[in-house]
């Protein structure tokens, strides 16, 4: 089963500051492969993020909510793995 992408503005506003380069293919990734098995290759996180997944592609880290009644993958977040994690909300 291939579920449907939807990407948060949040996740748009991410991939607007990664080169174009890496963009693509973060986009082309999530398209390609995460579309098609994201439980297989996500793995799910703990504490505050309970219930959502992440994704690693290089130094990268999507993070997403999966949701099974409407076969929707919800990009939430995409960016370096040292400070994809940081609430955008606190950085001032």
């Amino acid at each position: 089963m291939i579920y449907n992408i939807q990407w948060h503005e949040d996740a748009i506003e991410d991939l607007k500051k990664i080169d174009r380069q890496k963009q693509r293919k973060i986009i082309e990734r999530v398209k390609g492969y995460l579309s098609k098995d994201p439980f297989g290759l996500g793995k799910p996180l703990k504490g505050i993020f309970k219930g959502l997944y992440r994704y690693r592609y290089g130094s990268y880290r999507i993070i997403y909510a999966i949701d099974r009644e409407s076969v929707l993958l919800l990009i939430l977040r995409v960016g370096d793995r040292r400070d994809v994690y940081n609430d955008p909300v606190s950085e001032n």
